[in-house]
């Protein structure tokens, strides 16, 4: 291990736990030292809603003397991870990005955070999220340009990881929640297919939609973080059955065959920024002997207004509590979404739902010949101004269909901000896709470099 990835803010998962099995450092000093650093980067970026250094130490401590018991530390031994505000744990608040619940204690860890506690890893802290993982932005900052919004609904947990804090961090994706924020602030991140993560103990915004994500350094500690975290709690329906998936050996795998790729421009095109589009079609060229252009399915236009009838409908549902309540604490701007869904008709609710599987499915083909759709990852780079979290457009379809996706962060345009290309797979081959995309990212600096 040389010098420079020594540095407290640069170490991978996988790096930190064998940095504290070698015995450099306990876990308790590591922690300790990353605390400092992100107390320091926390005043300007502002990614941590709870962050406790008492919490963390008891965690530290208790991995210690386990293994000073003789037990065999896991597979995440001492790995600082940063929890989204909407992912419960008992010994840090919950609270959702809202007033309303300031101040609330869940009875339980969700079964994700169980699992990586099981693991080995340290809860590090709670990390900023939108109003209720909505579009009404909390108070981060993108590291790369403090007057740049980092994204959201995912903001915190995004800005955590670009800024060093934490090597890896959970996020939640209704529509482009955790792929966009990665985007705009330069980090791996990874979205998995529908129902692989369990949702148990995690804020219910849209059932038929929400997902956890990870965001990380490098695609193998995703890959490693996602599995153990993978499979049926024999709590959440959309997880039901699912066995735990093995990522991380396929994740790091040579490919049997070069991966090919295609890249679609998406109905949206029009709409990314010039230099973006430029970017992205440069990109397609430097690649041009593993990616080509195709067009996407017409069924793609429609995923748009039906994700944003069943998002609408199942969350004015799931804030009932709150609306019949405490109406008054919930932002402008979510009091109007809460209200347009009650407007929002049955048959209208149940046409969208229905179309999620053929949206699906329309995809098929192109997996039939490729390792993985590529497209852009957001209309541009962050856009200035905290007011907004930027469009999910990008996201929309992928999400509507459970497609699993992840953000390379391969693009810097002129303004010195980051711009990530998205790498979508086929249902339930994640594995597939974390491997094609890592070769992809390799290929595509190996390329630079010659």
């Amino acid at each position: 291990m040389t010098e420079r990835t020594r540095n407290v803010s640069e170490l991978t998962a996988l790096e930190i736990r064998e940095h504290l099995l070698s015995g450099q450092e306990t876990v308790e000093e590591f922690t300790a030292k990353l605390g400092r650093f992100a107390d320091a980067a926390d005043q300007a970026v502002k990614a941590f809603a709870h962050r406790d250094d008492r919490v963390v130490a008891l965690q530290a401590d208790h991995l210690q003397r386990e293994r000073t018991a003789g037990h065999l530390p896991g597979p995440l031994y001492g790995v600082p991870v940063g929890i989204k505000d909407i992912i419960d744990t008992t010994d840090f608040p919950t609270e959702y990005g809202s007033p309303i619940h300031a101040g609330r204690y869940s009875v339980g860890d969700a079964t994700v955070v169980s699992r990586l506690r099981a693991a080995g890893a340290v809860i590090f802290g709670k990390t900023v999220t939108t109003e209720f993982a909505t579009s009404q932005p909390g108070p981060t900052r993108n590291p790369h340009n403090l007057d740049h919004t980092p994204g959201g609904s995912s903001s915190g947990s995004a800005a955590a990881v670009a800024a060093g804090m934490v090597p890896v961090a959970l996020g939640t994706q209704t529509n482009g929640s955790v792929i966009r924020p990665a985007s705009f602030c330069g980090v791996y991140a990874f979205k998995p297919s529908r129902g692989l993560l369990p949702r148990t103990g995690v804020l219910d915004q849209s059932p038929s939609l929400d997902e956890i994500g990870v965001f990380a350094r490098n695609l193998e500690d995703i890959a490693k973080i996602t599995e153990i975290m993978s499979g049926d709690d024999g709590h959440d329906p959309a997880s039901a059955r699912q066995s735990p998936r093995l990522l991380y050996d396929v994740a790091i795998s040579e490919p049997p065959l070069k991966p090919k790729f295609c890249f679609v421009k998406t109905p949206w095109w029009d709409d990314v920024e010039p230099e973006a589009r430029e970017a992205y079609e440069a990109f397609v060229d430097h690649l041009d002997d593993c990616v080509e252009y195709v067009q996407l399915p017409d069924i793609v236009k429609k995923a748009a207004p039906w994700l944003t009838t069943i998002n609408e409908v199942e969350l004015g549902v799931c804030l009932q509590q709150e609306w019949n309540h405490s109406r008054e604490l919930l932002s402008e701007t979510l009091r109007a979404r809460v209200e347009k869904s009650m407007a929002i008709s049955g048959t209208e609710y149940l046409i969208a739902k229905d179309r999620m599987i053929h949206v699906m499915s329309a995809f098929d083909e192109y997996f039939a010949s490729y390792d993985a759709i590529l497209c852009p990852a957001a209309l541009g780079t962050a856009p200035h101004g905290l007011a907004s979290t930027g469009n999910p457009i990008m996201q929309t379809a992928w999400s509507f269909a459970g497609l699993p996706s992840v953000n390379l962060p391969l693009l810097n345009l002129s303004n010195g901000l980051p711009l990530g290309v998205q790498a979508v797979g086929s249902y339930r081959n994640d594995g597939r896709l974390l491997r094609s995309s890592r070769w992809l990212v390799s290929e595509f600096f190996n390329r630079n470099m010659s």
